[in-house]
Parts: structure tokens; C-alpha cells; sequence
């Protein structure tokens, strides 16, 4: 090795001879410091160097000697920086260093090859540590941007859609858009009663599809009305339940004649006998009544169509109706009592018990506790009261269970005979206009002589107030005739008091 470079000093000044002698001692340094590079750790950062890669000497090949010869590397930017030629700058250090460190090495000693070559991978390896921890920076950064941004723009909506609903809520309650609004739903309700009759007529098979449309767009505008009120729990009684059932029957399992009987007797038992107990009323510009009226009615009428009226002699669409003149008495009972009794378990269970403690505190209405909270309110709410308030909802349940096996047996006989069926149905929608009636004359007319009342008080008072307003304006067109009366009499004074003056001159 000495003997290498006393010879590679003493022919400084003519090595084309000795090339072929430096390249083999070049290849077996090369092999060696290969060697000695794979099997170096990070303890070796403590032996002294002698020469720093990143502090060259004043006559060695440096970096921006490098950048004023090389056009590749002069077309990158001298310092890195974030961006996109981050990476690519540390790649051209990294070639740039080893060239450097080579063609140096290739003139003097490479004994310290590894070494060397171990700081230069130590600092390589700090600079890609820390150009990571500037890209996570930067990506960290950019995403905190971003989501402010979207916060801060999610929030100016939001405030403009409060804002517009605001203004829009305090216009709805101007008296003359409640007039318009209720004109036009009293207009829909009447073309709704005179439409359909025509429809049950001309094109029974369209019944289904009508009454699937119209209770799913009613039942979902009552969801959110009765949510900002918190009685939501309302639409998991049972005439919602029942509901539910026909339209699986009509569109899933029209071939099933154990689903038929059970929805059958159901909505024409307690599901229509509750428009004559809970007195439903159709009041054509109340939408609230309307729907009540609708979830309770028109269920017994689409299966009334299907079962006497649908233009289906095969039975293809329905196949249950085939062969099934009356409805099995025992077994239609069970399978109407079992969906029964599956809808009051469940309610008894999601709602009576789990929702216990909102329901105390007021924070959600049911319809138990709105018939039961009042001992005195009426002939249910007593008898559900006879074994005491703890014990009133499994007594109204009982007696619930009592009025929908019973009313189940009328509806077996409706099933059967097509007059009665008939004659059953248009008494139900006869019953459901008086009440509407008695309220429009009972209620709402009371409610209309309130407002006549109040602009006959309000059509006195200005007449007072303007017949005050004429009666002060004449006392005070008295005052000044009275006030000109003695100015008028001064001034005829004083001419006789100088007459008189001059007569006695």
C-alpha cells in the first residue's frame, strides 16, 4: 500500500504511464472499503475524522464548482426546498458527493474511504429525515387549511339557511298566508274526496299504487311536523303498523293468504272502528286531521278494491284471493291476533320501558300517555285508571287487546258479503264528515265569531276614538271664536275711547 503511494506521488507529473498500476490498486482499495462499508454500524461515528464531506479544502472539487461545469446538475436549484424538486435535489447531492469524494480519493489516500463514506451516509440520511418531517409539516399544514376553510364555508351556509328559514317561518305565520294555505288544502281535500270515488270506478287497479303514494308522502310529512314537537313516538301505534303490513302484502307477498287474512281484519276491525273512537274528523284545511282520517280509512278501502273490484279474474296479481271465498275464521283470528300482539310487544318493550325516563320528564308524548296522564278525560282513560296509575297501561293494553278481537269478528263478516262491506265503509267516511262538521261549527265557527268580535271591538274603539278626535277639534273651534270675539270687541273699544277723548277736548 505504501509502496502504491509513493509511486502514485512520484509520477504526479506523468501518470499516463502508471494508469493501468492505479486502476488495479483503485479495484482492491475499492473491494476493501466495500467490505468494511457493510459491516459498519452507528458506533463508528466516534472515530476521528480527518477530512468532512460537508467542509472541503480549499484546492478540492466542490458543490458549486460541480453546479458551474455540469449542466445537469446547473439546472437544479442550489439550495432544496419544498416543492416539487425537493426530491430530486437530494438524489443530485447525493451523486454529486459521491463524485466529488471519489475523484478526490482517486489523487491521495483512501484509507479513510470508509469512514468517510459512513459520515456521508450518516448526514444523507439526516437530511432525508428531516426533508420527511418538512413534507409532513407541509402536508399537515395544507390539510388544517383545507378543513378551516370547509368549517368556516359549512358555516356561513348554515347561517344563511337558519336566516332564510327564519324569514320564512315568520312569513308563513302572516294571518294572510295561513288563509291561502288552508284555501289550498281545503281545495286538494275536496278534490281528493270527489277523485277518488271516480278512480275506485274507472280504474280500480290504480287503488294500490294511489294509496301507497299518497300514506308514505302523509306519513313522512307528519314524521317531521311531529318531530319539532317531540311526538314522533306517535307513528309507532298500531294504525301505522297496520299500514306497513298491507303494503308488504300488496307488493311482497301478495300470495299469501295467512298475511291477507290478518291485514284484512285488521284494518277493518280496530283500525277502522277507531275513526268512531278516537273521533276523527275531516277537516279539509287541516292537514293533521286529514292524515289521521287518511291512514285510517283508505287501507280498509284498497283492500276492499282488491278483494271485490280489481279487474283480476285469474288472479295472477293476487293470488291469495283464489279459492278463498271466506275468510278460516280460527285461523285468520290467530294470525291477526299473533301480528297484533307481535306490534304490542315490541311497542311495550322500545318504547314503554327503554324511552321510560324521556317519557317522565316530558321530553316525548305517546298516545298512552296522552289518553292516560288525565284520570278524568274520558270513559278509557277511567276504566284504564281502575286498578290505579301504576298499573294503567298494562289495564289499557288489556282492554285494547279486548277491542281489536272483537272489532276482528265484524270484519270477518265484511270479508264475506259485499253490501256490508260497502254499506260499513261509506258509514265510516260519513262518520268522519260529521265530525269534521261539528268541528267546523263547534269549534272553528267559535273561533270565527272570536275574530268577529274582535273587529267589531276594534271597528267601536276607532269610531270612539274618531268621534273623541271631532269632539275636541269642536271645543277647540269654540275657544278660538270665543278668543276672537274679545279681540274683536277691544279693538271696537278703543276707537269710542278716542271719540270720547275728543269730545271732551
Amino acid at each position: 500500500m505504501g509502496q502504491t503511494q509513493d509511486k502514485v506521488h512520484d509520477t504526479k507529473t506523468a501518470r499516463v504511464p502508471d494508469t493501468e498500476l492505479l486502476e488495479n490498486n483503485n479495484n482492491s482499495d475499492t473491494t476493501t472499503s466495500t467490505t468494511d462499508l457493510a459491516t459498519m454500524s452507528d458506533s463508528d461515528s466516534d472515530l476521528p475524522l480527518t477530512r468532512s464531506v460537508s467542509a472541503p479544502e480549499p484546492d478540492e472539487y466542490t458543490y458549486e464548482d460541480a453546479h458551474a461545469s455540469d449542466p445537469a446538475i446547473l439546472s437544479e436549484p442550489a439550495s432544496p426546498s419544498m416543492g416539487p424538486s425537493l426530491v430530486p435535489n437530494i438524489f443530485t447531492q447525493l451523486s454529486f458527493s459521491l463524485d466529488s469524494f471519489i475523484s478526490q480519493n482517486l489523487e491521495e489516500d483512501l484509507t479513510d474511504l470508509p469512514i468517510l463514506a459512513n459520515q456521508m451516509y450518516k448526514n444523507l440520511r439526516s437530511d432525508l429525515s428531516k426533508t420527511k418531517h418538512q413534507l409532513r409539516h407541509h402536508v399537515g399544514t395544507t390539510k388544517r387549511q383545507i378543513r378551516h376553510q370547509v368549517d368556516h364555508t359549512a358555516s356561513n351556509l348554515k347561517s344563511q339557511i337558519d336566516t332564510s328559514m327564519a324569514i320564512w317561518r315568520q312569513h308563513m305565520k302572516k294571518a294572510s298566508v295561513v288563509r291561502f294555505m288552508d284555501k289550498i288544502a281545503f281545495t286538494l281535500g275536496m278534490l281528493e274526496c270527489c277523485c277518488t270515488p271516480w278512480v275506485i270506478s274507472q280504474y280500480p287497479e290504480w287503488i294500490p299504487f294511489v294509496h301507497t303514494f299518497q300514506v308514505s308522502i302523509l306519513i313522512v310529512v307528519r314524521y317531521f311536523l311531529y318531530k319539532r314537537k317531540s311526538w314522533h313516538f306517535f307513528l309507532l301505534d298500531m294504525c301505522y303498523f297496520v299500514n306497513v303490513a298491507v303494503i308488504l302484502y300488496l307488493y311482497v307477498f301478495p300470495q299469501s293468504q295467512a298475511l291477507l287474512g290478518a291485514v284484512w281484519l285488521l284494518s277493518h276491525g280496530p283500525l277502522a272502528f277507531a275513526i268512531v273512537t278516537w273521533r276523527n274528523s275531516l277537516v279539509l284545511h287541516s292537514l293533521d286531521k286529514v292524515t289521521s282520517v287518511y291512514i285510517h280509512m283508505s287501507p280498509p278501502i284498497t283492500l276492499y278494491v282488491v278483494r271485490w273490484l280489481y279487474p283480476d279474474s285469474d288472479y295472477t296479481r293476487y293470488p291469495a284471493l283464489e279459492n278463498m271465498p271466506v275468510l278460516p275464521t280460527s285461523s285468520s283470528l290467530t294470525y291477526a291476533i299473533a301480528l297484533y300482539l307481535t306490534w304490542q310487544v315490541a311497542y311495550y318493550v322500545f318504547v314503554v320501558v327503554r324511552q321510560k325516563e324521556k317519557i317522565k320528564a316530558g321530553k316525548r308524548v305517546t298516545s298512552y300517555t296522552w289518553l292516560l296522564n288525565d284520570p278524568n278525560a274520558g270513559v278509557i282513560s277511567r276504566v284504564a285508571h281502575t286498578f290505579g296509575v301504576k298499573y294503567s297501561i298494562i289495564t289499557f293494553m288489556g282492554m285494547q287487546l279486548i277491542y281489536t278481537f272483537v272489532t276482528c269478528l265484524f270484519a270477518l263478516l265484511s270479508y264475506k258479503y259485499f253490501r256490508l262491506n260497502t254499506v260499513f265503509l261509506v258509514s265510516l267516511f260519513l262518520v268522519s264528515v260529521w265530525n269534521g262538521a261539528s268541528y267546523y261549527m263547534e269549534v272553528f265557527s267559535k273561533q270565527y265569531e272570536k275574530q268577529l268580535n274582535k273587529l267589531a271591538e276594534e271597528v267601536s274603539s276607532a269610531v270612539a276614538a274618531n268621534q273623541r278626535a271631532h269632539d275636541s277639534a269642536g271645543a277647540g273651534a269654540g275657544a278660538g271664536a270665543t278668543v276672537d270675539g274679545d279681540k274683536h270687541s277691544s279693538v271696537e273699544a278703543e276707537p269710542q275711547k278716542s271719540a270720547s277723548a275728543k269730545k271732551d277736548d
